[in-house]
């Protein structure tokens, strides 16, 4: 895994075998919208293919409540070669230093090839490069198999469920959420 020295308010490029992920900034919205008007790619997230709107706006929050550049920790856009294959996150957590939540989307073209695996390892990597980081989390659908696979090749461990109050009813609504999670202890060790 290579990367380069983050400066104090940018993030870094990194790359992986087959990724290179750069900094998300707002000049990637058409990007994030195609990602998003897949509905097989939004079927967890909100049942149905998002709006522009709701992709400014989520796009808005992530960047301006969920990236600390400062500590190198935010949101990637993914390629492999020219193709955007998605993005990927090592990013603040509800404010807490300790804490980093690790997150990823891919286009459904990208699905089973080990990307998403391949990007969040290097997520969780830059996640521990902050020496405040002592634990990293991440969630997902119960019922995204597929999600829930990639954070169990990473060695995360099934930590906790809960009721998805709140959520739009998508598919497998009714199994609740699931946390993941580990500290920086078993990432060493790994």
């Amino acid at each position: 895994m290579a990367e380069t020295t983050p400066s104090p308010t940018r993030l870094p490029t990194l790359t992986t075998e087959r990724l290179v992920l750069r900094p998300v900034t707002v000049d990637d919205l058409d990007l994030m919208g195609e990602l998003n008007g897949d509905p097989a790619v939004m079927t967890f997230i909100r049942g149905r293919p998002a709006t522009s709107d709701e992709t400014a706006d989520e796009w808005r929050q992530r960047l301006q409540r969920q990236s600390d550049p400062a500590r190198g920790l935010g949101y990637w856009a993914g390629f492999e070669g020219p193709s955007f294959v998605g993005w990927w996150s090592a990013s603040s957590f509800e404010g807490r230093s300790d804490v980093s939540g690790v997150g990823y989307r891919l286009t459904s073209e990208s699905w089973g090839r080990g990307l998403a695996t391949e990007g969040a390892r290097m997520m969780v990597h830059q996640a521990f490069a902050c020496d405040e980081v002592e634990r990293v989390l991440a969630s997902t659908m119960a019922a995204n198999a597929g999600s829930r696979r990639v954070l169990e090749k990473l060695g995360m461990t099934h930590t906790s469920s809960w009721a998805a109050e709140g959520k739009e009813r998508v598919p497998g609504w009714e199994e609740g959420e699931v946390g993941y999670e580990f500290g920086r202890a078993e990432w060493q060790v790994r």
